[in-house]
């Protein structure tokens, strides 16, 4: 097993440490289908205004005393337009759309609730909801953001969906030293959730690829911090009478974890421009560190596996090698059609 391995999704250097922000959904991967008749749109699926789904922004730090790290306000943005709020509920364009939710009791963060359907609002095209935090350590203070991408497009027949859900209130973070969270898979069919006749198979991403999870067959998994180093990723595929009907990926990050990868990003920002006059490649050189330290504490390579949004490899045979260090092109961005995911994890 590795001893430590990490996704890169947005990763600040800040006065304040090292913080890596995500924005989840319990309720699974968010989306909108909408039926149409001629011009007409006559329903949309799933109906918000019934599910008001949540998505949390989730910052971990590398700060040992901290693990998940509370923001001390947020800004919330839909397709890049400022979200403005009286109290908790939205004003202005989004009037009555959204919810502000914010840390209380066990919740350690900051969401955004979905009051109403976003289809209509979003020009019935996908959607990005963005959340910027400002993080405050001491005296010092930094804005650290993150984006999640809604899919909205027509139904196209009874199409069904695979989703993995939080299955208990930890939102796919284990905060605690021998701690664990549970994953939940769900199935629909035209926004309708399925019950009968599903069977159930999940998997674990190693470094050599997807490894199916003997015997584990349940619609949920629970995933103990024993079981990942610092995030670990899991799939699952579901079967209706038998005919598989879809899968989802969801990651999980160990927050208790006395390990983390310093990715060590060339450019810092991490950025590959379309434009072959600007950057075309990101190179990682990482190095496994004590949480909260900058120190090396152990001497290992790394394998590197690249993924599209959809989930499809983008490096083939060289994910299963391990090397000290990897460069992401302008090639990667053009074949993924956008956005790379890049997981790093360490060889031993």
């Amino acid at each position: 097993m590795s001893s430590a391995s990490t996704t890169r999704t947005i990763k600040f250097i800040s006065k304040a440490g090292t913080y890596t922000a995500y924005i989840n959904s319990p309720s699974g991967d968010l989306y909108q289908e909408y039926k149409m008749s001629g011009e007409e749109v006559l329903s949309v699926s799933p109906d918000f205004s019934v599910k008001q789904p949540i998505l949390y922004f989730v910052c971990l730090s590398s700060r040992v005393a901290e693990g998940v790290a509370t923001p001390t306000s947020i800004n919330f943005y839909f397709n890049d337009n400022l979200i403005e709020f009286s109290g908790d509920a939205s004003t202005g364009i989004f009037a009555g759309m959204f919810k502000k939710v914010s840390p209380s009791g066990d919740n350690p963060y900051y969401g955004l609730q979905l009051i109403k359907n976003i289809a209509e609002i979003a020009g019935y095209a996908p959607a990005v909801i963005k959340m910027v935090a400002t993080i405050t350590y001491g005296n010092s203070s930094d804005q650290i953001q993150a984006s999640y991408n809604i899919p909205i497009q027509q139904s196209t027949g009874d199409s069904y969906r695979v989703t993995i859900a939080a299955g208990d209130s930890n939102n796919f973070v284990i905060r605690d030293k021998g701690g664990s969270c549970v994953l939940k898979a769900l199935a629909y069919q035209s926004g309708n959730e399925l019950a009968a006749n599903l069977t159930y198979t999940w998997e674990k991403m190693e470094s050599t690829g997807w490894q199916t999870l003997v015997g584990k067959t349940n619609q949920t998994l629970t995933v103990a911090a024993a079981d990942i180093d610092t995030y670990g990723e899991y799939r699952v595929t579901v079967a209706r009478s038998g005919n598989v009907i879809g899968s989802d990926i969801q990651g999980v990050m160990d927050a208790s974890d006395p390990f983390d990868i310093d990715p060590h990003p060339s450019p810092e920002d991490e950025s590959i421009t379309e434009d072959e006059n600007g950057n075309g490649q990101v190179t990682y050189t990482p190095v496994v560190v004590k949480r909260g330290t900058s120190v090396k504490a152990l001497d290992t390579k790394f394998f590197f596996v690249l993924r599209d949004a959809a989930g499809v490899y983008l490096n083939g045979d060289d994910k299963d090698t391990a090397v000290a260090s990897y460069t992401i092109t302008r090639a990667h961005c053009i074949q993924a059609g956008g956005d790379v995911s890049v997981i790093i994890t360490s060889e031993n």
